[in-house]
């Protein structure tokens, strides 16, 4: 609940200050005094775990065609993020949205970090804070990172596009999160040994 609490802040006072395609256009907020609440823009489209879930039902694997456009539509959506000087923190499948038109809209800033605004996660949360399948090594040992952290979890997104699965899995509790510390996930070709020799 405190962390409910702390995003919904987070976020409202983040997405006014982002301009651009790749993050969703803020109708109007709430507040925590009466209702609070974010509305935006309906976006044509899917996000990425919705694309996953189709893969999946179809019995299909993903191209090194698709995985290229898909990764490289994400990291120019993060390119765009990271120069308002903002970090997501906690970009996972559902906070990926693959717009009609081809390129990439980041959604939920609940647990971003612009660095012109209070961390109010740090201030207040002294866990890790964000999904366990996706969390970089630092943000595990409760740091809140930089970046960095958004392009390790654009990692993570490459690996789960070209194998159906996290390469952790998804941890559950501080223990199995602390595991990942010290173990290497499956190599990608291990999985799909029909992608080129370059992916690795």
């Amino acid at each position: 609940f405190p962390v409910t609490i702390v995003s919904y802040e987070v976020e409202s006072m983040i997405l006014p200050m982002l301009k651009g395609k790749h993050v969703p256009r803020l109708l109007a907020t709430g507040s925590l005094q009466r209702i609070p609440y974010l509305l935006m823009e309906q976006l044509p489209g899917q996000t990425l775990v919705q694309w996953l879930v189709e893969l999946q039902s179809s019995g299909r694997k993903a191209s090194v065609d698709e995985i290229l456009r898909i990764g490289t539509s994400i990291a120019v959506a993060l390119f765009s993020l990271h120069r308002q000087r903002c970090c997501h923190h906690d970009l996972k499948p559902a906070n990926v949205f693959l717009h009609r038109d081809g390129y990439v809209v980041l959604l939920d800033f609940g647990l971003a970090r612009h660095a012109h605004l209070p961390d109010l996660h740090a201030e207040e949360m002294r866990q890790p804070v964000g999904s366990s399948a996706v969390l970089a090594p630092e943000q595990i040992v409760g740091i809140r990172g930089d970046m960095r952290s958004d392009l390790y979890a654009l990692g993570v997104l490459l690996y789960v596009m070209a194998t159906k699965r996290f390469p952790f899995g998804m941890p559950k509790g501080d223990a199995a999160l602390k595991r990942r510390m010290w173990t290497f996930p499956a190599p990608i070709r291990k999985l799909r040994p029909d992608l080129p020799a370059w992916v690795s």
